[in-house]
């Protein structure tokens, strides 16, 4: 039976209102049910009598399961703290267990945590203990998990700390390692694109993997400058063991001020390899999406704009 109704439950998140707009344009006619904490943020939602949105706390079982009830498919588009991220989908998952629901899209579009230990990516274990609990034996629905590598528009971030547009004279991309170090992969957009399409599929399940490009940093630079016209100065921060030291410190200093040691937390399991997805892609399953190329979603962008997308990204959120 073809999918009729997708609940997506944080849809007034950036990315849930981007599937929201894919899903529409893939079925027209499909049904859709929103689940947000804050009605009064759902104006920005595309308003057609197929879409319903609910107000309800991401915590009360019976409101969620009113929300998933009917649904063909739940998208969790959650963002937030621990709790929400792993209490609040696990809610979420035993609702869709309840009313039927048949797949459950976990809330990770993210690197491959499954290669990483508990603890040594402090904001990965939320994901990493949502799908060990939907692989719970005697679970009916089944989980879909979105790996994407990292968004474009995190790595061109100030946030991230790997492009500075204007630091003293010019312009500079930063990196520990070598510079040859490979970065994987997809903008919002297209994660979004290719979310709708796997919503869609009744037949997808499991782990889903998902890349628009890989480049080093030092490719990167070179695109940079085909693309704008200007040759970034390449400025190398140290090893990629010499990162982790300092992300470790930093993390035991001030285990709270997540955003303290964040992005070298990122970036350390990032270079050293250790998160890269797996090889084989799933972007043949959905040939109708184009995803965009580093070099092309340099080319959509004025440099000016590039350092605040992520925080554009995180404000919708």
């Amino acid at each position: 039976m073809p999918v009729t109704t997708v609940g997506i439950a944080g849809i007034t998140g950036r990315l849930a209102r981007l599937i929201t707009q894919h899903l529409l344009a893939l079925s027209p006619t499909l049904t859709i049910k929103g689940y947000c904490r804050d009605l009064s943020k759902a104006t920005s939602c595309p308003t057609l009598k197929n879409i319903t949105i609910t107000q309800g706390d991401p915590y009360d079982p019976t409101a969620l399961r009113h929300f998933v009830s009917g649904c063909d498919v739940v998208i969790c588009g959650f963002f937030g703290d621990p709790r929400l991220m792993t209490e609040g989908q696990k809610l979420l998952i035993e609702a869709c267990e309840a009313e039927g629901v048949k797949r459950y899209v976990a809330g990770d579009w993210t690197l491959d945590y499954d290669k990483l230990q508990y603890g040594e990516h402090p904001q990965k274990d939320c994901q990493k203990r949502v799908k060990e609990f939907l692989q719970e034996d005697g679970r009916k629905v089944k989980g879909v998990h979105m790996l994407i590598g990292i968004f474009y528009e995190t790595l061109w971030s100030d946030y991230f700390g790997v492009f500075r547009p204007e630091e003293g004279e010019g312009v500079v991309m930063r990196y520990w390692g070598t510079g040859e170090e490979v970065w994987e992969g997809l903008s919002y957009d297209d994660a979004a694109r290719y979310s709708a399409n796997v919503a869609l599929d009744e037949e997808a399940v499991g782990v889903m993997t998902f890349l628009g490009d890989r480049k080093s940093t030092k490719q990167l630079a070179a695109e940079f400058e085909e693309v704008y016209g200007v040759a970034p100065r390449l400025d190398c921060l140290g090893t990629v063991e010499e990162l982790q030291t300092k992300m470790e410190i930093t993390r035991e200093k001030e285990p709270q001020n997540i955003f303290a040691w964040l992005a070298d937390n990122y970036q350390t399991y990032i270079m050293n390899g250790q998160t890269y997805v797996p090889t084989k892609l799933d972007n043949g399953r959905y040939p109708d999406v184009k995803p965009l190329t580093f070099k092309e979603f340099l080319q959509n962008h004025k440099v000016e704009e590039l350092n605040g997308l992520y925080t554009k990204a995180a404000a919708d959120l």
